[in-house]
């Protein structure tokens, strides 16, 4: 069963992308970590990145490399949470980027203090490293720590690259 969960969290096309690999040896490696992620999807408090989600990540220009999706295809987004929540918040409207620390973390290859990245939408954490979305308060119990929240709309420069990221009109045309 413990398995099944794994792959209900990981969309079937995608579950050979780097992107999954730290939720997948976490899973495995950490029994914390493992029951507290069963626990999250069984009562609906976590759930993996929907097609929805993979669509607007897909769809975005992006500048230097082929597609947002690649990032996430080659593993990229690990050790780099700022920048992949960055670029990811791009697709949503009305998002926090927050920053603090996340205690399940601590003495991963890309996080040794724990030092962690993600995004805040509708009480729920987007964290673009383990690739899952979770109830805002059920994150704290494997050890999220809110240190700072930022709103990005209120950035001019952030709404410019955010208008160039999503306008259609460009896509290709890089």
């Amino acid at each position: 069963m413990e398995q099944e969960i794994l792959k209900s969290l990981i969309s079937e096309s995608r579950f050979h992308y780097k992107c999954f690999d730290l939720l997948k040896e976490l899973f495995k490696e950490n029994k914390r970590f493992r029951e507290w992620l069963i626990k999250g999807y069984l009562t609906g408090k976590i759930e993996g990145f929907p097609e929805e989600l993979w669509e607007k990540i897909d769809s975005q220009n992006i500048r230097r490399i082929a597609s947002f999706e690649d990032v996430f295809r080659d593993g990229a987004n690990l050790g780099y949470c700022t920048v992949a929540s960055k670029q990811l918040s791009y697709s949503l409207d009305d998002c926090y980027i927050c920053g603090g620390g996340v205690s399940v973390l601590v003495g991963t290859i890309n996080s040794v203090d724990g030092s962690h990245t993600w995004i805040s939408k509708n009480q729920k954490v987007i964290d673009t490293t383990l690739m899952l979305i979770m109830d805002e308060n059920y994150s704290k119990e494997i050890g999220y720590v809110e240190e700072n929240r930022y709103n990005p709309n209120l950035d001019s420069v952030y709404l410019a690259a955010k208008e160039f990221t999503r306008d259609q009109n460009l896509k290709g045309h890089r």
